[in-house]
């Protein structure tokens, strides 16, 4: 952990994360799972539903992020 919160491109790295994190706990308390009026959860695509969605959204920034990281900006190879 002290090798990335000691440089820039580090610091931005874990902000991006915190504000993921921060984002996806908003978006859940905001409802954005929730189901509609009738009852039927919301659907994309024909078949993925917005738990899913977001959790497929998270796990994918993250999974970039961490390829941008650690592939350009890592001080130690």
């Amino acid at each position: 952990m002290k090798e990335i919160a000691r440089h820039t491109a580090g610091r931005i790295y874990l902000v991006l994360l915190l504000l993921s994190v921060v984002g996806f706990i908003v978006f859940l308390a905001m409802g954005g799972t929730d189901v509609a009026e009738n009852g039927e959860p919301i659907v994309l695509f024909g078949w993925m539903t917005m738990p899913l969605v977001s959790g497929v959204t998270f796990v994918a920034f993250w999974l970039v992020t961490y390829v941008v990281y650690f592939f350009f900006f890592w001080p130690y190879r």
